[in-house]
């Protein structure tokens, strides 16, 4: 007969290694989903940031663009630009003027636009309206045919005496900065109707 008092229980629980594996396995699981929501908040607030701009940016350029293609040859205002600023004629409010978008040195993107006498005036002369405030950067670039390959190619600056009066496309690259101070970039390409791009000038062999 067995003695069934001399029969060791044992305890119910666990152990001390068993706790601090437990306790690792859940502390990385935590610091695993701490990190995924932690990203995810941070693309959340980038997107948001960006949506709000990037509406008005929308409009804006969507407004220069139409500007830009519907432009046309005039002597006396020629379609000038580098890459910070751009100058072309344009009919506003049924009257002959220059429409200039440029960056001003608080960083907002500005539209000026000058009668026919203002242009020819000293000074930052007409109306000039702010479009989008805090862009960081604009850069402009200017397509043209190159006579010598043949090809088209892009430029940072339209002269009047090296071009033809209207370039074939026009390329503005827009640059914000980010709560964090990243970099946040939106490019639109505008291809103009009228614009040729050809070079004034022959080239020297």
């Amino acid at each position: 007969m067995i003695n069934k008092r001399n029969k060791r229980i044992k305890p119910a629980g666990f152990t001390l290694v068993e706790l601090i594996i437990s306790g690792a396995i859940i502390l990385l699981v935590s610091v695993t989903v701490y990190s995924v929501f932690a990203s995810g908040i941070n693309v959340w607030r980038k997107a948001n940031q960006f949506q709000g701009k990037g509406h008005a940016l929308r409009l804006v350029v969507e407004k220069m663009s139409r500007e830009i293609r519907n432009t046309f040859r005039f002597s006396t205002i020629p379609f000038e630009g580098s890459e910070s600023i751009v100058y072309f004629p344009q009919i506003v409010d049924s009257q002959l003027s220059r429409v200039i978008y440029f960056v001003d040195e608080k960083e907002n993107f500005c539209r000026r636009t000058q009668s026919y006498p203002e242009v020819f005036e000293k000074g930052e002369s007409g109306k000039c309206d702010i479009l989008l405030p805090g862009l960081k950067k604009l850069r402009f670039e200017y397509c043209y045919l190159d006579n010598a390959s043949g090809e088209y190619e892009w430029k940072d600056k339209w002269v009047k005496e090296e071009q033809d009066t209207i370039p074939q496309a026009i390329k503005a690259e827009f640059t914000f900065e980010g709560q964090n101070g990243e970099e946040l970039k939106f490019a639109k390409t505008v291809f103009i109707p009228i614009g040729t791009g050809e070079q004034k000038i022959e080239l020297i062999q």
